[in-house]
This record gives C-alpha cells, structure tokens and sequence, in this order.
C-alpha cells in the first residue's frame, strides 16, 4: 500500500492515478491549505516570483489583468497555468530553485539594467529561508508576499497508525521537504520509527530525500525530475524491481 501525504484536493487526484496504476493507497494529508487575502499593487517594473502552483494560481485569480508583469516561475506546471492564462513575460522558467539561482547570478546585470533587483516573491507561510538567503547573496531585495498559509496536522489518523504498526504500508510519496520533516516527527511522536525506516520514501526532489536519510531512513529515492509525472513513473519502475 502507498500513503500519500499531500493536502486533501491534491491528494485525492493522485490517489486516483495510483490506484489506475493497479496499487492501493492510503491518504492522510499532513497539511492543509489556507488562502490569505492579498492587496498588493503588482506592474511591469515589479518582478514576481512563483515558485508553487498554487501561487500560480493566485497570481492568475488576482493579477490576470495584467499579463506583462515580468515573471521568473519554477516548475513547468506553474509555468502552464500562467502561459494558458495570458501571462507572457515570462523572464525564465528553471525546474527548480538551484536552476534559477544559477540563472539569476549569470544574468544579474542584464536584468538588474531592465527590471531592477528587487523581487516580489509570492509564497507560502512555511518559506525556504536558504533560498531566499542565496537570492540575497547573489544581490537581489526579496519581498516576501505571503498568499497561503501552511497549516499542519499534529497527529497521524488513527488507520495511518495502524496500517503502519502492520507494516500494511510499504511505500511514502512525499513532495515537500516540511511536509518530509513533518512526517519524520509524527513518526517519532508515535514510536513508529522502527516500523517505518524501511519503508520505500519516494520523494520530489534530492533535497526532500535528504531530509530523510538525514533522519535515518534507509530506503529513500527521488524522481529524476520534480514533477509529478517523474515521481508516477519513478513509483513504477522501483515497485517493479
């Protein structure tokens, strides 16, 4: 069985795939989302940064009438969702952050020279402080706009429990490194750890399984690349070995 961690709309489009795959899963969302009302005055000499699909999203819901704000997006979903939705001054789409950074610090100047240094990250509550501390490095003011909170869950539900005490559960899929921390401390919370540092970890990215092996788990894995159509095809190339 495949628990899936992700919060509960999410959850249930991948539990559906899983399971058209021939594989049973198990959801218990460890976080849920929350929108927050934003009022921010966004134009073209303002850069944004999305980094989430669902701050993809709120961009779309509240910016959509202004198309030519310059935007530099991570991931190619996101990416999709603003294209579809008429953004088109796209400045750079990286597949993830270490790409961007890259980009970023080869081309400061140039776009230091068109669009300033300073960017309007839209983002969640929980924030990756190291990659806004390399941003900072590299030269660029970060404006942080929160518009989602993060909230997550203090327990397991009692069937996770109980499907992880049976060993009923043999395969983690895990797309975010708080959600990868949270699920280590709920695990420890419960006394599961030996139940569980064998357990097939299946993750979006090479940092998400660091957060896991540096906890102790012995069987981690990462999709060649953090999408969620690697991640399927990663879950079955290794459950087929």
């Amino acid at each position: 069985m495949i628990l899936i961690t992700r919060p509960k709309n999410e959850a249930k489009k991948l539990k559906k795939k899983i399971e058209e795959l021939g594989y049973d899963a198990h959801i218990d969302s460890l976080s849920k989302i929350s929108n927050i009302n934003i009022d921010r005055v966004l134009n073209s000499k303002k850069t944004v940064l999305i980094s989430s699909q669902r701050a993809a999203k709120i961009l779309i819901e509240k910016y959509s009438s202004r198309p030519n704000i310059p935007i530099l997006v991570i991931g190619n979903s996101s990416y999709q969702k603003l294209k579809t939705a008429g953004f088109s001054n796209f400045l750079y789409k990286a597949k993830d952050s270490n790409q961007l950074l890259r980009y970023l610090t080869k081309n400061l100047t140039q776009l230091e020279k068109k669009y300033g240094n300073k960017l309007v990250y839209m983002t969640g509550s929980v924030l990756n402080q190291k990659f806004i501390k390399n941003l900072n490095a590299i030269g660029y003011e970060v404006e942080k706009t929160i518009v989602y909170k993060t909230i997550f869950k203090s327990s397991f539900n009692n069937s996770t429990v109980q499907l992880l005490k049976n060993k009923k559960i043999n395969v983690c899929l895990i797309y975010s490194q708080q959600n990868a921390e949270r699920l280590c401390k709920l695990i420890l919370n419960q006394n599961l750890f030996h139940k569980c540092k064998n357990l097939l970890i299946l993750t979006l990215s090479k940092n998400i399984s660091n957060v896991m092996k540096k906890n102790g788990y012995l069987n981690v894995v990462h999709s060649s690349q953090p999408t969620q159509a690697s991640l399927m095809q990663k879950l079955k190339k290794t459950i087929l070995l």
